[in-house]
């Protein structure tokens, strides 16, 4: 039999061509416990029938109207051994099903069903157009049989955001190109940021594609999203035992990393109430039962049969139902439908171990929000209520106006503190710590008046602001003339580059805040803190900058860090462009 080529296969027999097919399984793991939440699978064995990539192999079934019936074929292989390696685990397969096989969703309903395996159905946005007006009706099934829908290769493709807006999809697979090189790239995390934010509020999950270094994990967890796929967690392959249930790969990052938000997921445990879910196939009969009991919270959260959150359910919602003339009928009517979907709103949902930063932004993202879902492992644990969540708001907002400075509105030593540690054990990226003070601002401040002085801090800070927002940074504000820079992700000649620029910005600012006579003179008369008179030159900025790089050893503190500033002061302040740098 001849081999076929990448355009047809005439006299192929598919038969054959299904056999010589395998499948290797790529693990999906939860980004914070390690746990697999599911593994997708890749065909294989492709290129030994001739053909140079999986789409043409399926190019040549569709071309010889053999393709419903490999694709079936290849789907019932894929989970038959995927069931017989899985073993007890609630693990999902997440399966790439051409969209162009027609009874897609009865198809894989049945081998589902068939191997008592959960089913995740990937949809390329690259394949929109393949799928066109079938999608509305394929989703609304796919629903109905707690089968999931992924939009694969997402922000690559022609869909966009439309195809979200119509899938309703319980995941989103980030595409690898906003995935590559995310901690050197301020604009792909401020994309990954806003799709993560976007998904949250709707209790989408999120999957990083293509995860390849330590740097990009901690980015896109930090980032929020749920899960991670990619060569770092592991390659697609074949297994000849029971595939894992924890991704040891995760499990060491984590364990490596000293930021590990214990105290916010303490915080958020003792907030969290632990409402009973409701199961989204439960009779619509239960609403009235369970409403009807004063304890029952007014809003009531809504899981599939695995665990996974689906939305919430409010008492007031329901009013038009209980309080119309045939409204308690129709919810007991089985004839009408027993399923709780019409009664779902979205809620945002974050894990256990978000920052509490990050969860009160998915709360505040809706204002007509009830609270938050929270879980653990993609499972529901319990809801935050917007009433906890006000009380977290008003404890961030209290903590921070006491540690901020009153003049400039900068974070303050507390802050500082904890931004300068985060960046101490994130070892996986580079970080710019620049520690800036003004250069003779006592003579300065004393001789011209204090206002003068706050002229010229804020002024600074201004500046300071700006570029800290720029890449994302942080901009804090020790005391005095004191000012702390902290840069994640960018590159030493970027980040020294910019910390030029401010200081010389500064300086030229710094002179209209003398009379005119004494710019052109270039230094004014006053005291040194002896009490003699003296000249002093215009008022300047030096910086002391540390370039953290990847992979340093670990075990520094901020206490070392301070050391290693004041070593370097007086070496900074007599440097020609004001500037000593030192790498750690």
């Amino acid at each position: 039999m001849p081999l076929p080529s990448v355009s047809g296969s005439p006299g192929l027999n598919w038969d054959q061509a299904v056999e010589g097919i395998w499948h290797g399984f790529q693990p999906i793991a939860h980004m914070r416990t390690g746990r697999c939440h599911g593994y997708e699978a890749l065909v294989r064995g492709w290129d030994a029938l001739g053909f140079d990539s999986p789409q043409s192999f399926f190019n040549a079934a569709h071309a010889d109207g053999a393709l419903t019936g490999v694709e079936t074929r290849l789907m019932d292989k894929a989970a038959a051994t995927f069931k017989r390696l899985v073993g007890t685990a609630a693990a999902k397969l997440f399966l790439n099903v051409d969209p162009r096989l027609e009874g897609a969703v009865p198809l894989v309903t049945a081998i589902g069903q068939r191997y008592g395996v959960p089913i995740v159905h990937e949809i390329s946005e690259l394949d929109t157009t393949a799928v066109g007006e079938r999608l509305e009706a394929a989703v609304e099934q796919y629903r109905r049989r707690d089968i999931g829908i992924a939009l694969d290769d997402f922000g690559v493709g022609f869909g966009g955001m439309k195809l979200l807006y119509e899938a309703q999809p319980a995941y989103v697979k980030i595409d690898r190109f906003f995935i590559a090189g995310i901690d050197r790239d301020l604009r792909k995390r401020a994309i990954v940021r806003a799709l993560v934010s976007y998904a949250q509020t709707q209790g989408v999950k999120t999957i990083a594609e293509g995860v390849e270094t330590a740097a990009e994990f901690y980015v896109c967890r930090d980032a929020g999203c749920d899960f991670a796929q990619g060569f770092l967690l592991g390659r697609p392959q074949t297994y000849s035992d029971t595939l894992p249930f924890l991704n040891d790969t995760v499990l060491q990052l984590n364990q490596q990393d000293r930021r590990a938000p214990a105290m916010a997921r303490q915080r958020l445990s003792e907030l969290l109430e632990r409402i009973p879910p409701i199961n989204i196939n439960a009779p619509r009969s239960l609403l009235l039962e369970l409403f009807a009991h004063p304890s029952t919270p007014s809003t009531l959260p809504v899981v599939g049969k695995n665990g996974a959150p689906r939305g919430l359910i409010r008492e007031r919602d329901l009013k038009p139902f209980i309080y119309s003339r045939y409204g308690t009928d129709l919810l007991r009517n089985k004839v009408a439908g027993s399923r709780l979907d019409e009664f779902v709103v979205p809620c945002a949902v974050c894990d256990i171990g978000t920052p509490i930063d990050r969860v009160i932004e998915a709360f505040s993202e809706d204002s007509d929000a009830d609270g938050v879902i929270i879980v653990e492992g993609g499972e529901y644990a319990g809801f935050l209520s917007s009433r906890s969540l006000l009380k977290l708001v008003n404890e961030r907002r209290l903590a921070a106006a006491a540690d901020q400075n009153p003049l400039t509105r900068l974070p303050g030593n507390n802050a500082i503190s904890e931004v300068i540690e985060g960046a101490l054990a994130d070892l996986a990226r580079p970080h710019c710590l620049a520690y800036i003070d003004f250069d003779n601002f006592k003579p300065f401040n004393d001789h011209f008046g204090f206002r003068q002085g706050d002229r010229a801090i804020l002024m600074f800070s201004d500046r300071l602001k700006v570029l800290a927002s720029r890449h994302g940074g942080f901009a804090g504000h020790i005391g005095g003339d004191d000012f702390v820079l902290v840069l994640t992700g960018v590159e030493e000649a970027a980040a020294l580059a910019d910390v030029e620029t401010l200081l010389s910005v500064f300086r030229l600012d710094a002179e209209s805040l003398y009379p005119m006579d004494l710019r052109h003179q270039g230094w004014f008369e006053g005291k040194d803190r002896d009490g003699h008179a003296r000249r002093f030159p215009l008022l300047t900025a030096s910086a002391v900058v540390l370039f953290l790089a990847p992979g340093r050893n670990e075990g520094m503190s901020v206490d070392h860090i301070v050391r290693l500033v004041a070593s370097h002061k007086s070496a900074a302040k007599s440097h020609p462009s004001r500037i000593v740098c030192a790498r750690v």
